[in-house]
């Protein structure tokens, strides 16, 4: 795989927890403005793979890239991978937005303040500078009249517009989004969905993990089918919508289609 000039670059990741081998060598490759929709059934690594790539799970072997910069990794003296430098994990973390299925909003905090936390304490940001970008951001995800409001006493689907909203305060290169509408009851699911349909038209490079397939063939550039740690099957939606040669990926997206 070509380095030069992508904004998000994985060699050959490979992950152990235990015996248990959960990624077996996947590569992909995400120039600036791609969408790549990683799908597959439960357990076949979707999550790990972006877990590896912020480095909340550290990959046993393998190298990433952000833009130009390789993650650098070493052993301990028990063998095991870990990162080499802790600032340069900060410094990667802070171009890396990730949203996860369970929002992880921080509840002693409004949401105007969950959203300035970081640009605040991170990126240095006056106060007041950090403030009109958040309530641009809360505007943006449609929930600016929430701003006040603690996590606790908003819908499902408007924490997670907020966890969007805190994640792209950083201005990140790319994004990550770990099965965003799983916790959602159905009728929230649409609007979460709106806003990143909204980001990949903008030209945000983005890294998504779903479940909602239709979803994932109307806003993906690339879809990667995963199974059992191994990249199955990769190409454009219509490729694997339509045509998959994967006998696998046929029958998991007819069940996944079907329901």
């Amino acid at each position: 795989m070509e380095q030069a000039d992508s904004a998000l670059l994985v060699e050959d990741i490979r992950k152990s927890f235990g015996n248990l081998e959960v990624l077996k060598g996947v590569s992909l490759s995400a120039q600036k403005g791609d969408v790549i929709t990683l799908i597959g059934a439960s357990g076949s690594g979707k999550s790990t793979l972006l877990r590896c790539i912020n480095l909340l799970e550290v990959p046993d072997s393998g190298r990433i890239f952000l833009g130009n910069e390789e993650m650098k990794l070493t052993r301990n003296r028990a063998g095991m991978s870990i990162p080499a430098d802790r600032r340069q994990v900060d410094r990667i973390r802070s171009r890396l937005g990730m949203v996860f299925q369970s929002f992880n909003l921080w509840t002693h905090m409004t949401i105007l303040q969950n959203v300035m936390e970081a640009p605040v304490h991170v990126l240095k940001k006056p106060r007041k500078e950090a403030e009109a970008q958040a309530m641009a951001l809360l505007e943006k995800v449609g929930i600016a009249e929430k701003a006040s409001i603690y996590p606790a006493h908003l819908s499902g689907g408007q924490q997670q517009r907020a966890a969007i909203a805190r994640a792209l305060a950083m201005d990140p290169a790319v994004m990550l989004f770990d099965e965003p509408t799983s916790a959602l009851d159905p009728e929230l699911v649409g609007e979460v969905l709106r806003v990143i349909r909204q980001l990949a038209e903008e030209g945000r490079t983005m890294i998504l993990v779903t479940h909602e397939m239709g979803f994932a063939r109307e806003v993906s550039s690339e879809v990667v089918f995963l199974h059992e740690g191994r990249v199955e099957e990769r190409g454009t939606p219509a490729h694997i919508f339509e045509a998959p040669h994967s006998e696998r990926c046929q029958k998991f997206l007819a069940a996944h289609l079907r329901s």
